[in-house]
């Protein structure tokens, strides 16, 4: 047998080999990345494409396979049982791929790969990034936003990612001892709205365009149930589905947002923004938490990304407590809480 016939059979045998594999190894990753948020719109955000482009994909990848990998619902994505089975395997192996190019690579071992929830990295993080960046200059910072839902497997593994920094209610196990800290929530609003430069008052701020910074509006009904206080049209007004829009919003007049306080430090100390006269601070059931990608590697850096928020959170609640004590907000036990 020639050389050439040899090697065209070991292609046809390789090509038999994997002929059960998409034609498109890419549309496996974007599958795998819509089954994780269960949703093509997140899933175009962290592949930075578009939103049609990951639908698109996926229907050929179902066209391919001849299954069926999501049920549409109305407003929703549910994985069928073949589309679970598939997403748990490609999220294992994608992981073991990452870990594996990693070791063979020496050049990016001085990278932190950290996935961020969008609000936090958008108000808090980026802006004070250069401070961790001027301490560790060696150390390449690579940051991701994401949309982490709750009660949703957060997976690091199949991106890469080294450390996640998030947002949660009912932690699970994985990580409920690694809190970084808790969310104080008050009303806050624009100095524009103010009349003969008073500060309104609950009430005032109550009867306001409400700012609702969870498409639930669960956050002013927590705070309205906490503190006494009603409101009839709190189900009207502008809602949003993440705190930075409402902070924007906020700071066009639109309204009053209920907010985390820690997100609005530096306007509340310019005030730029505003809380009512003697207003009540309440903590809210959310907490931030970080989570490491198990098996990790680069611990020292991570290590370090941790200490570093955790020093910076600190000084955020010294922040807020002086803000406390000198406006005469009203929070309990602040000494203790913040």
């Amino acid at each position: 047998m020639s050389l050439i016939s040899l090697e065209k059979l070991m292609l046809r045998h390789a090509l038999k080999r994997h002929s059960n594999l998409p034609h498109s190894l890419n549309a496996l990753r974007v599958f795998e990345t819509a089954a994780r948020y269960l949703s093509f719109t997140h899933a175009a955000t962290e592949l930075n494409v578009t939103q049609s482009a990951v639908s698109r994909q996926i229907r050929q990848l179902e066209d391919n396979l001849g299954f069926i990998l999501f049920n549409r619902l109305h407003r929703s994505l549910v994985l069928t049982n073949e589309g679970r089975e598939l997403s748990m395997l490609l999220s294992r192996q994608f992981g073991e791929l990452n870990r594996a190019i990693y070791q063979l690579a020496p050049s990016l071992k001085s990278e932190l790969k950290i996935k961020v929830e969008t609000s936090i990295a958008a108000r808090w993080l980026v802006p004070r990034l250069h401070k961790f960046r001027s301490r560790y200059p060696n150390l390449q910072v690579n940051l991701t936003l994401a949309w982490f839902q709750a009660g949703v497997n957060i997976n690091l593994e199949s991106g890469g990612y080294d450390v996640a920094v998030f947002g949660e209610k009912y932690p699970d196990a994985r990580y409920a001892d690694n809190s970084l800290r808790c969310e104080y929530m008050a009303p806050i609003y624009h100095s524009s709205l103010c009349k003969n430069q008073q500060l309104l008052t609950v009430a005032q701020a109550i009867d306001q365009v409400s700012i609702h910074p969870t498409e639930d509006r669960s956050d002013w009904k927590y705070w309205l149930s906490l503190t006494d206080n009603s409101d009839q049209s709190s189900d009207k007004g502008i809602t949003f589905n993440s705190l930075d829009l409402a902070i924007i919003a906020a700071n066009a007049g639109e309204g009053v947002a209920m907010m985390d306080l820690m997100l609005v430090l530096d306007e509340l100390e310019k005030a730029e923004l505003l809380l009512p006269e003697q207003v009540q601070i309440i903590k809210s059931p959310w907490q931030y938490y970080y989570y490491v990608a198990p098996e990790t590697h680069a611990t020292d850096d991570i290590d370090a990304f941790i200490a570093w928020l955790h020093e910076e959170f600190s000084q955020d609640r010294r922040r807020l407590a002086k803000l406390v004590s000198d406006n005469g907000w009203h929070m309990p036990n602040v000494q203790n809480n913040v």
